[in-house]
């Protein structure tokens, strides 16, 4: 990501007691590399766990740990002698960060309960704040915890949620801290928040659609619609008014953006005809069924013997949305599997020519760490005149991002 995006910018980072919290110093010295300037508020706990000094070599800054000085007396913040830490920190932050954050931690933000220098800071601030979780397995599976983190988002509390791996407790499973690039990544797109899609109404579509062969078994795929909910966010994020339609297995989308759900083709639509007419751009990254079942059974049906599917074609949704509302701005999405590149770019053209579509986003879904229920992609976003742009693998929110800044770049054209 671009240096300069971090330049003169104030980070406040805020380090809790978890095993993690030794990783933050990588961090903070590549922000400051980067011409950031950061300033650490560590928790009691976190101090029996790391050196404050080696946070104060990296930051070059004070490390804060008390919410008013040891020898204060009241009569000097009256006089406005002293500085009010957590009032100073709260205002100067461009952003803030707590690497790595506790069930505890979350709890006390979630709940409203500022009683140290750290959560009385991010109380009064009113900058973004990145929450970067790490715990044990089961602390981050705890109900509690999930909801505390499910409100913190709808209140557009910004997640970088914890990756699945070998952790220090010994037990293995997602707890993980993010990769702190990957946490960079996030800190960037925060620090360069735009606002160029104000006035702008856009539909998105994500998650896989499912077609029932009876009324328990399913015909679907594995989309898990993460790359669609990321589009959705970050439009949310720079300005426009969005509404995601996303399928009932799909993951939800992170602060209030409004939603629609869908099951089948037929559904997803239906939602679309209902939608369509009022917005300017449509993003259709919903995986659609190819097919459906013809001789769909109201009852289930028995597994004592060999069974035939007849499947017929389903609606050709891409191909319609342009002939519903000539004035959108449409981009569609085509996923291959294993293909070579050139046929990958020449499939999304042959959609994009089929639908009058001006964008398709076209990934292989057949190589590692792309596509499918992945927190990671890489794309290649053909245009008309069969003009490709690269996107590398990185976060799917920073693909989302990236192929936002490529349909802006051609509303204004």
């Amino acid at each position: 990501m671009d240096n300069s995006i971090f330049q003169n910018k104030t980070i406040v980072i805020g380090i809790t007691g978890g095993i993690a919290c030794y990783k933050a110093l990588d961090l903070i010295r590549e922000l400051r590399n980067s011409g950031s300037r950061v300033y650490v508020i560590m928790t009691k706990h976190a101090t029996h766990l790391v050196d404050i000094e080696d946070f104060e070599k990296a930051s070059n800054n004070e490390v804060q740990t008390d919410l008013f000085h040891p020898k204060i007396d009241y009569k000097d913040y009256i006089r406005k002698n002293r500085e009010i830490k957590h009032i100073s920190l709260a205002d100067t932050a461009d952003l803030f960060l707590i690497v790595p954050a506790t069930a505890n931690i979350i709890g006390k933000i979630a709940n409203g309960i500022a009683d140290d220098l750290l959560s009385t800071s991010i109380t009064a601030t009113i900058a973004p704040v990145l929450i970067c979780p790490a715990m044990n397995v089961k602390m981050w599976k705890n109900p509690i915890v999930q909801e505390n983190v499910k409100k913190l988002k709808k209140l557009s509390y910004h997640f970088a949620e914890p990756e699945y791996g070998e952790l220090a407790c010994g037990y293995k499973g997602v707890g993980r801290l993010v990769n702190l690039k990957r946490i960079a990544e996030r800190i960037g797109l925060l620090l360069m928040q735009r606002n160029d899609f104000k006035n702008k109404k856009i539909l998105v579509t994500a998650g896989a659609t499912v077609e029932e062969i009876d009324p328990v078994r399913i015909i679907t795929n594995k989309s898990s619609g993460k790359m669609g909910a990321c589009i959705a966010e970050q439009a949310f994020l720079r300005g426009a008014d969005v509404v995601l339609l996303r399928a009932h297995s799909s993951i939800e989308p992170n602060f209030n953006v409004k939603e629609e759900k869908f099951t089948g083709v037929d559904g997803l639509f239906n939602k679309i005809k209902k939608n369509i007419k009022n917005v300017n751009i449509v993003i259709h990254s919903a995986a659609v069924s190819d097919f459906a079942v013809n001789n769909k059974k109201n009852m289930k049906i028995k597994s004592t013997k060999e069974l035939r599917l007849e499947l017929s074609p389903t609606t050709k949704i891409f191909e319609k949305l342009k002939k519903m509302n000539k004035k959108i701005f449409l981009v569609g999405f085509k996923a291959e599997h294993n293909v070579a590149q050139k046929e990958l770019i020449g499939s999304a053209y042959a959609i994009l020519k089929k639908a009058n579509a001006d964008l398709v986003v076209a990934n292989d879904i057949g190589k590692k760490g792309r596509g499918f229920d992945v927190d990671t992609n890489e794309v290649f976003v053909v245009d008309k005149k069969r003009s490709v742009n690269h996107i590398r693998l990185a976060d799917k929110r920073i693909v989302a991002d990236k192929i936002l800044d490529i349909i802006a770049d051609r509303l204004i054209k």
